[in-house]
């Protein structure tokens, strides 16, 4: 079982989004590190290890997924991580092992109860855009979603910038963008986006193949 979406029990409507570039030729390392040393302290302060991705044709770059069930949640738990005992041995290596990091917080728009764990030898994509204003997240779901629906590529999850004050200063995050994700299990090329939905982003959709990484499930 290579990822993990929502455990049974409890949805995690706040969602990190980890974007990773590692120094030259560390990402296994990183990884390495990562899910043997840093994951399961995480799981027992409270968070959630949502996923582990590879990018693939970017060597360096990783994306990582942890989810939390409230921002009080998030809060308890990332304060008990960082005053941990693990954290504090591990941290230096990290921070060593990293070229850059961004941090996107989000909220799950969909689904409500999550998403079956990977099989093996499926492939998933990423696709991230920048809309103009917070309050085009709705309607640009809505269409993207008809949009790639009609393509044959029903999205697994989607994700959008979390309104919020960070409470957590250890854990910057990406400020004053309004960020769209969707998942996607990819069967075909993801369509071009019609003018209408194209005139409502500041950019071009970033789309990202991602290779699962071992991930442990608690």
């Amino acid at each position: 079982m290579t990822y993990q979406w929502l455990n049974q029990s409890a949805a995690c409507p706040v969602v990190e989004f980890h974007d990773i570039r590692t120094e030259k030729f560390r990402s296994d390392k990183y990884l390495s590190l990562l899910e043997t040393r840093l994951t399961a302290p995480l799981v027992a302060a409270g968070g959630v290890a949502l996923g582990h991705f590879r990018v693939e044709d970017h060597p360096d770059r990783l994306l990582l997924l942890r989810g939390f069930a409230s921002m009080p949640a998030r809060r308890r738990a990332l304060t008990a991580f960082h005053a941990g005992a693990d954290w504090a041995a591990h941290r230096r290596e990290s921070a060593d092992l990293l070229h850059n990091e961004q941090v996107l917080l989000t909220r799950t728009i969909v689904p409500a109860d999550g998403i079956r764990p990977s099989r093996p030898g499926e492939r998933w994509a990423v696709m991230i855009s920048e809309v103009r204003f917070p309050e085009q997240i709705g309607n640009y779901q809505l269409w993207l979603r008809l949009l790639l629906r009609k393509a044959g590529l029903d999205p697994v999850a989607a994700f959008a910038t979390l309104e919020a004050v960070n409470d957590v200063p250890a854990v910057p995050v990406v400020k004053n963008r309004s960020q769209h994700i969707v998942l996607l299990r990819r069967s075909g090329g993801v369509p071009e986006l019609p003018p209408e939905l194209r005139g409502m982003l500041r950019y071009p959709p970033e789309i990202l193949g991602l290779e699962p990484a071992l991930s442990l499930v608690w």
